[in-house]
């Protein structure tokens, strides 16, 4: 059987958003988080005004609801248990459960603060550079680079993105 490119791409897309048990829902949310990454890079397309009110209400939501299955798929106590890696000894387990506690309450700020702030540095630096183009025609090639750089940024961060949240049903 033969595979088109597109089907490639779909397929390896599927493989990285692993997590939320096959839901399409979560597994279309993750793709619109994708199309929006890639489309900060394009001028007068996406603005990072409602770029931020798009990550609160489509990360924050992704994470409670994975959040909110693990708690009332079990008891609080195996909630908590995960926490504590397995062959911890036990004066420490419950400063690792503190601290893995704490690293859970910060984990959906993370997702929001950091793809905001990385991309919305790349788009002002983007704009910053295609300003000095027209002083200066040699920026162009500069401008060039940035845009592949920052693409590829936005699918790294999306790539994060996905990764913390699959990892925050596991653990």
């Amino acid at each position: 059987m033969r595979m088109t490119r597109f089907e490639s791409v779909k397929s390896f897309l599927e493989g990285l958003m692993v997590g939320g048990g096959g839901d399409a829902v979560y597994r279309v949310v993750l793709c619109a988080l994708l199309f929006c990454f890639l489309s900060l890079r394009f001028p007068y397309l996406f603005d990072l005004v409602s770029f931020a009110p798009f990550l609160v209400f489509a990360i924050l939501p992704l994470f409670l609801s994975l959040f909110l299955s693990r708690l009332l798929d079990g008891s609080l106590v195996a909630f908590f248990s995960a926490f504590v890696p397995s062959g911890t000894p036990v004066w420490i387990a419950p400063f690792v459960c503190m601290a893995e506690t704490l690293s859970y309450l910060v984990r959906p700020v993370v997702l929001v603060i950091r793809p905001f702030v990385n991309l919305s540095m790349g788009a002002m630096g983007g704009y910053v550079l295609g300003l000095l183009v027209f002083r200066f025609s040699w920026a162009i090639f500069f401008l060039f680079f940035l845009f592949f750089y920052e693409v590829f940024v936005a699918v790294v961060h999306w790539f994060i993105v996905c990764n913390i949240l699959s990892f925050s049903e596991d653990h």
